[in-house]
């Protein structure tokens, strides 16, 4: 639960030109280290959560960088790190984070009900990113709190790791693909078909990999900003 000690820390990230204010998040007996950036009038709130990642991809460069452009639309956003380096250097030897959905579901969860109990961002409606195993992670948080997710964006190749959540998720959910990536867009379908909320999947065209180049990553932060402007609305 949140320490209220915590609210000058959190409201002092009110800037929209500022780098962003480091959080820690008391989230499922954890704490999550964040950066939180909050534009002038946001009125929803975007977690971008990291699981255990594959360095090479530039994981967190990318998602920077959507966070910047999500910020342009009025929206907030928190940038976590589901695992700590403790438990990522576990993974290394025991596999035991990596796919463990139920864990992250539950810090994602925890980090957003964190932040609906502190008056700076109570009145912020709360949306999930993630990426892979995260979008499955997110998609099973939504399916925990319906009552907290307004809005999921699930991107890449969940697998098998979303199936027994994705029919509990009602929130707006907008699934994303490469069109070269004919595993995840078929994957993708399936989910489609399983969701019973508002929910839409979208193929990027001409690639196999969503953050190659200038082009494709511009799509990407369309489509995705797109969904998340029109379902995050202020909480009254």
């Amino acid at each position: 639960m949140i320490d209220h000690n915590d609210e000058n820390y959190v409201s002092n990230a009110t800037d929209a030109d500022n780098q962003g204010q480091l959080v820690r998040i008391g989230a499922e007996a954890v704490y999550l280290n964040g950066i939180l950036q909050i534009p002038r009038d946001a009125r929803g709130l975007i977690i971008l959560a990291h699981g255990i990642e594959d360095p090479e991809q530039h994981p967190h460069q990318n998602v920077l960088v959507l966070a910047s452009a999500f910020r342009e639309h009025g929206l907030a956003t928190l940038q976590v790190d589901l695992f700590s380096s403790d438990e990522i250097a576990l993974d290394e030897r025991t596999d035991f984070f990596r796919q463990n959905i139920e864990i992250m579901q539950q810090r994602l969860v925890g980090t957003a009900e964190w932040f609906l109990e502190n008056p700076s961002t109570e009145n912020l409606s709360i949306g999930y990113f993630g990426i892979n195993e995260v979008g499955a992670a997110a998609i099973a948080a939504a399916a925990a709190r319906p009552d907290i997710a307004a809005a999921v964006v699930a991107v890449g190749n969940v697998g098998d790791l979303a199936n027994q959540y994705v029919a509990r998720d009602l929130a707006p959910t907008l699934l994303l693909a490469a069109e070269g990536d004919s595993v995840t867009v078929s994957n993708h379908t399936q989910l489609l078909d399983q969701l019973t909320g508002e929910k839409k999947s979208e193929v990027v065209a001409g690639t196999a990999n969503l953050f190659e180049n200038e082009h494709t990553f511009s799509e990407v932060t369309r489509l995705v900003g797109g969904w998340f402007s029109h379902w995050l609305v202020p909480i009254v």
